[in-house]
């Protein structure tokens, strides 16, 4: 799975948006501490935080409990990917817990050769069983299921050990995107700890056992924690700072104050006018990165729900929004307008002409053109009201947290629009994360959200919303998969089976074409911008975050697996600059 780049925001409303960008925040802030307790002078931690944080809950479950901000780095701090693929710095792959690896066989078997002297924090070395066993986990719950090994339609025909530090997985068919989107989201958990557990989707991992650089709970409260760093890690000299602190910040105003006074030496929330806000405050040391080589954030309904199980009408959504007035009211212009693939700021250059033409005018703001689309599709008018075909008033309310004012006021701008063609659309304000998510990753209520798979091919964003491979049921938690929208078109499966077996470029392209034009007819979630990677860093105590001269890993602490590169790369002493 992957990444999940939750963004933080604050409670604002539209109006209160340009005062927003200038204004100094004074909300009270709890001091860093070291996970003695103590006030940190100079930061002895790397301090953290994000914003609309409930209190925290000790839930370190890393098949479920990485959704809550208490867990947000459990996957990169106690658990390991095998490999790493990211799109950063135009594309780069990590070796971490397989050291190598080797397609043989017709490139139908892969040969990972685990990493020798690797041990959990118990002290019990980690083998090729434990790769074997949370591989194949789906087996004991389907929670813990992140590669398909249990679906009906699963490519993997086998995965068995060889010896204690080689695995052998086996493939029905070549499968061109096997490690840059499925094993990309594959973490490795303890066999002897998780076999026993009776039920991993509720199991709240308050004690775990990790191999990761940060596996030592050295402090935990309902407002922060301390992860102490693993003495006995395995890469040489990492991590090289000594501890990983995450403190609550209700809102986004509690967040800029806390790195404004410089409280705080990272967060990834959305600071409007970045520059004066906070960089200007120590031009030294304060910098931001928001990087844009992401999947698009989009507005996402449980299309096995009336009226958005019709295809014109979820397409009149996408041309009735404003996306330009989203990007540059909503997102302070740091997240461009995106088409209604959604793909354009991340895949561009897999685009023909033909299709980037027709992405951009299934996207372009044309209120007029969506209620024609309606009206030729059985809506009906009384007066301004728009009627669905059964002839009952259409209206929703898209929820949204109320400390994440870029999205406030997104939604803000997507209810007017909605308002303008006849819908009656309103913005539902969610005190927290905890009241919001629930019900958004089920999507029981319209909302703004990401995409959780792997950035490494676009193959895994057409099988999370469109694959039967990928379905959720509605009203089921969709995370494992991604697919928010419970939508699934049979007609992708043959293409994206194809394209998974190519190994030739031209052929995965043209296979992308036909999964886009699906896409397209279909429409089935609405884009709207590319996301950025907040990162709001300082350089004052530590060194070595992503910056665009640095752009080794995506920059958020919370992407998974990335995070696995930054947590063992950033190093203490401050550094004048990015």
């Amino acid at each position: 799975m992957r990444f999940i780049a939750r963004h933080r925001r604050a409670s604002l409303t539209l109006a209160m948006l340009a005062a927003a960008c200038t204004a100094i925040f004074t909300t009270a802030a709890p001091a860093a501490v070291s996970s003695a307790g103590s006030a940190a002078a100079g930061h002895k931690c790397l301090v953290m935080t994000g914003s609309g944080d409930a209190t925290f809950t000790k839930n370190f479950n890393p098949y479920t409990g990485n959704t809550s901000p208490s867990g947000s780095i459990v996957r990169g701090a106690f658990y390991e990917p095998l490999i790493i693929t990211t799109v950063a710095g135009g594309g780069r792959q990590y070796p971490w817990l397989a050291q190598s690896w080797k397609w043989s066989g017709g490139n139908k078997t892969l040969t990972l050769n685990i990493r020798k002297g690797v041990k959990w924090s118990d002290g019990q070395a980690l083998t090729s069983a434990d790769v074997v066993y949370s591989l194949t986990a789906g087996k004991q719950d389907s929670s813990m299921d992140l590669i398909g090994y249990t679906h009906p339609n699963t490519n993997i025909k086998s995965i068995a050990a060889k010896g204690p530090y080689q695995v052998v997985i086996r493939l029905k068919t070549v499968d061109s995107t096997f490690i840059p989107v499925t094993l990309n989201g594959q973490f490795i958990v303890p066999k002897h700890i998780w076999s026993k557990v009776a039920k991993p989707a509720t199991f709240l991992n308050p004690n775990p056992v990790g191999s990761g650089p940060f596996d030592v709970i050295g402090k935990f409260t309902s407002q922060d924690y301390v992860l102490d760093k693993n003495p006995h890690y395995w890469m040489a000299g990492a991590p090289k700072i000594p501890c990983v602190e995450y403190v609550q910040a209700a809102s986004n105003d509690a967040a800029l104050a806390l790195i404004q006074k410089g409280d705080v030496d990272w967060t990834h929330n959305f600071v409007p006018n970045v520059e004066t806000a906070y960089i200007a405050k120590d031009k030294q040391h304060y910098h931001s990165f928001y990087a844009t080589t992401s999947f698009s954030h989009s507005l996402v309904f449980d299309t096995t729900q009336y009226p958005f199980s019709i295809p014109a009408f979820r397409k009149a959504l996408s041309l009735a929004i404003d996306r330009n007035s989203v990007s540059k009211l909503g997102e302070y212009g740091y997240a461009p307008p995106t088409d209604a693939l959604g793909l354009s700021g991340i895949f561009p250059t897999w685009y023909t002409p033909a299709l980037k033409a027709q992405a951009k005018a299934q996207a372009t703001y044309d209120p007029a053109k969506a209620k024609a689309l309606l009206t030729g599709a059985g809506f009906t008018y009384k007066g301004s009201q728009l009627l669905d075909p059964h002839g009952n008033p259409v209206n929703f309310d898209i929820h949204v947290i109320s400390g994440w004012s870029d999205w406030v006021a997104t939604d803000q701008i997507v209810a007017k629009n909605l308002q303008a063609i006849g819908i009656n659309a309103s913005e539902a304000l969610e005190p927290d994360w905890n009241s919001w998510y629930p019900n958004a990753s089920s999507t029981k209520n319209p909302s703004l959200l990401w995409q959780i798979v792997p950035s490494g091919n676009p193959w895994g964003y057409f099988n999370a919303n469109l694959s039967q491979n990928a379905f959720i049921p509605s009203g089921q938690d969709a995370s494992t998969t991604g697919d928010w929208e419970h939508f699934a078109d049979t007609a992708v499966q043959p293409i994206l089976n194809n394209w998974r077996a190519s190994l030739s470029p031209a052929q995965q392209k043209a296979d992308f074409q036909k999964a886009a034009k699906l896409f397209l007819q279909d429409q089935p979630i609405v884009p709207l911008f590319v996301a950025p990677q907040w990162s709001t860093y300082s350089t004052k105590y530590f060194h070595g975050f992503p910056s665009p001269k640095n752009y080794y890993a995506q920059p958020i602490f919370t992407n998974n697996p990335d995070n696995s590169v930054t947590l063992t790369r950033i190093a203490p002493g401050g550094k004048v600059g990015p």
